[in-house]
């Protein structure tokens, strides 16, 4: 894995600019003593993790991090802290985890991958750029060694859902409205480019039946500051994200059917009514919601080098994994997702804006639930039971058994 770019700094904090200003001066009572020892490393750490992560509002990073540190210092028989070897780390990690077995794993690594991030941010990093490499490897080992244990003792919980409920629940959805008003919009048939895609003519009408602002033009001009509001401006439509997402989803199950130069509309809801044409809408949400779900997975992947080795891959997974975790009962905490961006791997900043264009776009279709952490909707699950937990070999427990049945929508009421 080779070192990048330094991680964005996470200088500001949302609430009132007075308690923000003064939040940036409270210390712990550990950091206070540390800091009257005159440990500069230390303290530094603690005042970078303040400024750069969410660390302190997950636990104390502190009493961690010096913890670890002693028993690296004896692993590594050094005096030195400021470069870590793989296999004293290892070693470190696992005397820390005896002694404390109370402490969350993720949290601990956490904190040895910002102290890891946080003397090479400050120049402090005294070994060489390949055992940086190396050290941040190991942790990752690690830290998907850890995950891979977690998911064998969890079960995906499925719940049963009436089939009134799940109608109430997939009709609710915006991805429902945004489905039916692309169909009104679309008709029978539009012109193709010769990529298979809607021509510039099209970009603006069909992105607005998807809730989406959008222009087709002949060149991108620079978006200037004051342009944050205007329609983007696409060369194709493959450049406006949902509207590409929508088009691949109903090409692949089967409602588009794409010609060298013109695409046609399959439209089975014109031809029904009542409780069929509710049905028939329920099955077509659901299998766009599926292969929106599977092209986020795809496309993330897509996203990497093939001649990339697989341990610098960590990022191409992480939409899988938000999405697995998202789908058991506990969720995935915000703040944590927060903390992953800013702390692993120095990532790429185009790849960390992609997975948080996907996420957000996932959210604003209903596919994924936002408060306080990240939960898949009930009516989504057995389809992210599909197309994750079941390929990633998690127990998953169906209350009730006809769920394990793709085109079940629910027992009668």
């Amino acid at each position: 894995m080779s070192k990048k770019k330094k991680p964005t700094s996470r200088k500001a904090k949302q609430g009132h600019p007075g308690r923000t200003g003064a939040a940036g001066n409270i210390v712990s009572i550990d950091e206070f003593r540390v800091r009257s020892s005159g440990d500069e490393v230390a303290a530094g750490f603690m005042k970078w993790v303040r400024a750069n992560t969410s660390l302190p509002e997950l636990g104390e990073p502190l009493p961690v991090l010096q913890g670890f540190l002693e028993n690296y210092l004896v692993a590594a028989k050094t005096q030195v802290a400021t470069e870590l070897h793989p296999f004293a780390t290892r070693v470190a990690l696992g005397k820390y985890f005896f002694d404390h077995p109370e402490e969350d794993f993720g949290f601990v690594l956490q904190v040895v991958m910002g102290y890891l991030l946080y003397l090479d941010d400050s120049d402090l990093w005294s070994g060489s750029d390949q055992l940086f490499d190396e050290v941040q490897e190991e942790l990752m080992e690690a830290a998907d060694e850890q995950a891979d244990a977690d998911f064998d003792e969890r079960v995906f919980e499925v719940p049963a859902l009436s089939r009134t409920q799940t109608r109430d629940a997939l009709l609710a959805l915006p991805l429902a409205a945004h489905l039916q008003a692309f169909f009104a919009w679309f008709g029978y048939k539009r012109d193709v480019t010769s990529t298979g895609r809607l021509t510039r003519k099209d970009i603006q009408a069909a992105a607005a039946a998807l809730g989406v602002s959008a222009q087709g033009a002949n060149t991108i001009p620079v978006r200037g500051p004051d342009a944050e509001d205007a329609p983007f401006q696409a060369t194709s439509a493959q450049q406006v994200p949902l509207l590409d997402l929508f088009w691949e989803a109903l090409v692949r199950i089967g409602i588009l059917e794409v010609g060298s130069r013109r695409a046609t509309m399959n439209r089975p809801l014109d031809a029904l009514a009542g409780a069929a044409h509710e049905e028939m809408l329920m099955h077509l949400v659901r299998d766009v919601a599926l292969s929106l779900y599977l092209q986020f997975i795809a496309t993330a992947a897509a996203g990497f080098d093939d001649d990339q080795e697989s341990e610098d891959d960590l990022f191409a997974d992480l939409l899988s994994s938000i999405l697995l975790e998202a789908g058991f009962d506990e969720g995935v905490p915000v703040e944590h997702l927060v903390v992953a961006m800013a702390t692993l791997d120095e990532v790429d900043t185009d790849e960390v804006v992609l997975a948080q264009l996907f996420l957000e776009l996932m959210v604003a279709e209903g596919l994924l639930e936002r408060d306080t952490h990240f939960r898949i909707p009930a009516a989504m699950k057995k389809l992210v039971a599909f197309a994750l937990a079941e390929p990633s070999g998690v127990e998953i427990s169906y209350e009730d058994p006809e769920d394990e049945d793709l085109a079940y929508l629910g027992a009668e009421d």
